[in-house]
């Protein structure tokens, strides 16, 4: 769940992507994953649902700990750069630097999933 406002945009960077709606502090908790809000799929829930659900929870989520998470904000249209304005600390993401109105909010992707990453990477 994005903890700060947020928009879709346009990206330079890929398709679309989420953008400061306010100034973020360096140092400022930017999301997190929230139970009840943000979905968890074991791999046999997952193998269970229908084909179009499981083409979007591919392109959209990710695997972390054995399990598959799809978040249900913008947050999934953040994209990867190799020098992201956020890391993850103990389970948020946090602002790496000041991140300016209508700056694009970027990850590392490989933080979150190396076997992702490797495929993002390898698709470029």
């Amino acid at each position: 769940m994005l903890l700060v406002k947020t928009y879709l945009d346009k990206s330079p960077i890929h398709g679309i992507g989420v953008f400061a709606a306010q100034f973020i502090r360096k140092g400022t908790k930017i999301w997190r994953f929230v139970y009840g809000f943000d979905r968890v799929y074991t791999p046999r829930e997952f193998s269970r649902l229908p084909k179009p659900a499981k083409d979007y929870i591919k392109l959209h989520g990710y695997r972390a700990d054995g399990e598959i998470l799809l978040t249900v904000d913008h947050d999934h249209h953040i994209n990867h750069s190799d020098d992201p304005n956020t890391y993850l600390h103990n389970g948020y993401v946090i602002a790496r630097r000041n991140i300016r109105k209508g700056v694009e909010i970027t990850n590392d992707y490989r933080e979150f999933d190396a076997v992702l990453c490797a495929t993002f990477l390898n698709s470029r």
